[in-house]
């Protein structure tokens, strides 16, 4: 056997050796280099064409309309939308009040909201289930949650531009209220629909914080909590794109910035940095208790919120009073 053909099984050997490590250690550096690299406002989906509705219902409801309403958006996908309408509609057109709340439908978000006057108020269906996958089922779908994830500030951008387009809107008029997850989408939104031509001249962000990976990393559901630094830096890394601190210095408009005094959720220092960097003018209201929500024990903070955010909305004149 001649020396050439001895050395073929090591080259052969050599060759899985380093196929082997650039699969288990260069890909994933390489990834996580890309990832930290890339710009996170291009990296946003964003529409593509005009969104259509493809789907319409309306009922009454508490002396109102409320229409249900999925838009479909290229490059964004099925947006689903609950609007809020007075019955009847008035003469002068609507200021459009869209609000983006916690992983729950639209007509859930905006159900809470009293009254609405002569007000379009939109609550948004998030395109992620309410009720995530676990165990493996979830490391399965992790890919297509991190993909409709993505999508939410183009989905929100995209609703905003029909909104826009409506008989009994008045887009001049148009006020973003983003509450716990969605104040953490909604500065990305925002930027998108600037971007795409669209004033937003009053924002709501209530009960967020900044950056995402201290609010995970804080979640008194993790577990085990040894993972919180870790998790903490690979949700930075890969959430960045809608991360609130790369987009709120780039915006315009006027905000109102809501938070507990006691929030078990946000930690001080993250919502101290959502409130630092949102720009002027900015109104700043902290509120005694915890984080909200929309159960039986939350209800007092949650009208407290609701009431603030109302009194601001009207002194600035971006909504009509309600009656």
């Amino acid at each position: 056997m001649s020396p050439s053909t001895k050395t073929r099984p090591i080259l052969r050997g050599c060759r899985h050796l380093f196929l082997t490590f650039v699969l288990l250690v260069a890909g994933p550096v390489a990834f996580v280099c890309w990832l930290g690299l890339r710009d996170p406002f291009t990296a946003l989906p964003r529409a593509t064409g005009d969104p259509v509705a493809t789907e319409f219902a309306a009922a009454p409801r508490d002396g109102r309309t409320l229409q249900h309403v999925v838009l479909d958006a290229p490059g964004v996908g099925r947006i689903g939308l609950a609007i809020s309408l007075p019955d009847p509609l008035p003469k002068r057109p609507l200021p459009i009040v869209m609000v983006v709340g916690g992983l729950a439908t639209g007509e859930s978000n905006i159900r809470q909201i009293p009254g609405g006057g002569e007000n379009a108020i939109v609550g948004y269906d998030w395109p992620i289930p309410a009720r995530r996958p676990q165990g493996w089922d979830f490391v399965r779908d992790a890919p297509d949650l991190y993909n409709l994830a993505l999508r939410v500030p183009g989905q929100i951008a995209a609703a905003l531009d029909w909104l826009a387009g409506q008989g009994w809107a008045d887009p001049q008029r148009t006020s973003l209220l983003g509450y716990s997850l969605g104040a953490l989408a909604v500065p990305a939104a925002q930027r998108l629909a600037e971007f795409q031509g669209r004033t937003i001249g009053w924002t709501v962000l209530a009960y967020g914080g900044s950056p995402v990976g201290a609010l995970l990393a804080a979640s008194p559901y993790l577990k085990p909590r040894w993972t919180a630094p870790i998790l903490s830096r690979v949700a930075d890394l890969v959430f960045r794109p809608v991360e609130p601190g790369e987009h709120l210095p780039h915006l315009r408009g006027r905000f109102l910035l809501v938070g507990g005094r006691d929030d078990t959720f946000v930690p001080d220092a993250a919502a101290r940095r959502m409130r630092d960097l949102a720009p002027e003018p900015k109104t700043i209201v902290l509120l005694e208790g915890g984080h909200m929500g929309v159960g039986a024990d939350r209800q007092a903070l949650l009208a407290e919120i609701i009431a603030a955010t109302t009194r601001w909305l009207v002194d600035e004149k971006a909504v009509n009073p309600p009656p």
